[in-house]
């Protein structure tokens, strides 16, 4: 599998899918100006590696400091991939601002959602 790596710009994060280390990353702001074609190649890549080829142990951390409701959708596909793939071990972190309530409040959100990927919030 190749690695996806993108740079963070103003408006889409930074995106490190490194198959070798098992590590997976977004980080920065999302709202890019079409957040589907933006997100379908990441998508696409989760749905191959945890579709049978991941690593041994996979850590995933969602690093998002601001994201507008068409990249919410996009989350909710991640971590479906996620979730019905196949895994070892899986480490999911959500990074959020301690000052801010509602980047606790998105995790809270996404961690009930999905539960079976016990996410832990990082404060910040």
């Amino acid at each position: 599998m190749e690695n996806i790596e993108l740079k963070k710009t103003d408006n889409a994060p930074a995106v490190i899918l490194n198959y070798a280390k098992g590590f997976i990353e977004l980080d920065g702001k999302s709202y890019p100006e079409d957040t589907f074609e933006f997100y379908v190649p990441i998508i696409v890549w989760l749905e191959t590696y945890f579709g049978g080829k991941a690593q041994p142990k996979t850590v995933v951390n969602i690093k998002l400091t601001y994201f507008n409701s068409a990249t919410t959708q996009s989350l909710f596909d991640i971590l479906d991939a996620i979730q019905d793939g196949e895994y070892h071990e899986l480490e999911v972190n959500w990074f959020y601002d301690a000052d801010n309530e509602n980047g606790l409040e998105d995790f809270e959100d996404y961690a009930d959602e999905f539960a079976d990927l016990n996410i832990k919030a990082v404060a910040r």
